[in-house]
Parts: C-alpha cells; sequence; structure tokens
C-alpha cells in the first residue's frame, strides 16, 4: 500500500516548486482535450489537440537525445481522428484515479459508480492504448514513458512512468521502478503488470488521504489540479525524487 507520509505544506511546496512551464504545458492541452474527448473526433478538435500534444511533449523532452521522435502535427492530427482511438481515449478521459481501488485483501477493485467493472478489461484496453500511442505518436519507440505522457496530457488519468516519477516511487520504497520500462505487450509481463496495477494503488492512497491532498492542493497556486487526481501524482512523485525535499509518500 502507499502511504501518505508527507503533510499538506509538503503537498502544497512540490505543486508550487514545480515547473511553471511543466503545469502550463499540461493546462494548454487539457482546454482542448477535453472538448476533443467530449465530441466525436472532428477536424478541429483533432487539429488543435494534435498541436498542443506535439507542444507540450517537446517540451517535455521529446525529440532530444534518447528521447523518441515525434510524428509530423499532420500524422499526428490523422491518429486522433482515428474513430476507434477516440473512443478508447475517450473512455478512459470519463475515469478518475478516484475510481481505482484495492479491497481489505488488496485485490483491484473499482467504485461501485465507475463505467468500468472489470480489471482484465481495463488491463488490456490500456496496455492496447499505450502501445497504439507509441505507435501513432512517435518514431520507433520502444519506452513506456512517452505513450505514458501523451495519455496524461490528454486524459489526466494516470502518471506518467518518466525517470523522476519512477525515482519517486523508487524513494517511496516501490520495487520494480528502476530503470528503463519497456513498452510491455500484456499485462502478464512485470512491466505490463506494474502499470496496470499503479492507478489502484494510488485511487487507494487518494481515497484514504482524500482530505489532506485536496488541503494540499487547495492552498497551492494551482487549484485547477483537485479536478485530476493522476496529475497530482505525477507532479508530487517527480518532485519526490529530490532528495532534499521530505518525502511525500512510502510504502
Amino acid at each position: 500500500m502507499l502511504r501518505l507520509v508527507g503533510s499538506s505544506l509538503d503537498i502544497t511546496s512540490a505543486i508550487n516548486d514545480f515547473r511553471p512551464s511543466y503545469h502550463q504545458d499540461f493546462a494548454n492541452v487539457q482546454k482542448v482535450a477535453q472538448r476533443y474527448l467530449k465530441a466525436e473526433a472532428s477536424t478541429g478538435n483533432a487539429t488543435l489537440l494534435a498541436q498542443a500534444l506535439s507542444t507540450a511533449l517537446r517540451n517535455w523532452g521529446a525529440c532530444k537525445r534518447r528521447s523518441p521522435i515525434l510524428r509530423p502535427v499532420p500524422q499526428i492530427e490523422n491518429a486522433l481522428k482515428d474513430k476507434k482511438l477516440h473512443a478508447c481515449l475517450a473512455k478512459l478521459g470519463r475515469q478518475s484515479l478516484e475510481a481505482f481501488d484495492l479491497n481489505p485483501q488488496g485485490h483491484r477493485i473499482f467504485d461501485t459508480d465507475a463505467s468500468l467493472k472489470e480489471v482484465g478489461v481495463f488491463d488490456k484496453e490500456l496496455l492496447d492504448i499505450l502501445n497504439t500511442l507509441a505507435e501513432l505518436l512517435f518514431f520507433n519507440n520502444t519506452s513506456v514513458t512517452y505513450p505514458m505522457k501523451a495519455l496524461l496530457l490528454i486524459t489526466g488519468l494516470m502518471p506518467a512512468l518518466d525517470s523522476q516519477v519512477r525515482g519517486g516511487l523508487t524513494r517511496a520504497g516501490k520495487a520494480g521502478f528502476t530503470g528503463q520500462q519497456l513498452l510491455p505487450n500484456n499485462a502478464h509481463q512485470a512491466g505490463g503488470r506494474r502499470i496496470c496495477e499503479l492507478p489502484f494503488f494510488l485511487g487507494h492512497c487518494w481515497s484514504l488521504n482524500r482530505e489532506v491532498l485536496l488541503k494540499g492542493i487547495q492552498d497551492s497556486d494551482h487549484k485547477e489540479l483537485k479536478a485530476t487526481p493522476g496529475r497530482v501524482f505525477d507532479v508530487l512523485l517527480f518532485m519526490q525524487n529530490q532528495p532534499n525535499r521530505n518525502q511525500i509518500f512510502a510504502i
């Protein structure tokens, strides 16, 4: 189980100290992504999202040394117009991390009000969409990092496992997150299990500590984050990788 060991002040400090441009990139994409997810995969919505997504992913390291190369914006736009991809993204975009939980035995469950019902179905859909994003948005992408960044930017569902977030999880005591995480084909692989289990562990932590987490967000300069718990964990775990910062989470 992931425990909250930091205070609301630690949460506020971490959010405020997170790079302002990264906050802005997320807000810029979310602004157009919400319209894209709630409507048909129309030309206008797909065009605006492709442009915003490409800009944010470049700002977040794509196309730099050892990072995957983004496809041209028109190709990303065509991918986002695909009805099947749009439907999958919209389905995940309707979910909040609050819908994911663990029962007393530690088994993964969904909140009773969640539209998702079967854990196995979610696992397949999540890994399928990450593999699709890897193929359609990038050239020769083999790591989970940038498809997860794209999913985070569009849906806000869950953190992206970049080196900083993995470091934050490792500092918390969660095993298996050191080194590059290759893109898994299924949830039976160790890497696939780690990705698919993550939203449930984080959702459980959110449900147990919702009041403290919300206070930390409310007292920060980015109150809008309360609507996207997945992004909150992305920011906090990223900042937890700084060894001089008070630890926020532990196992």
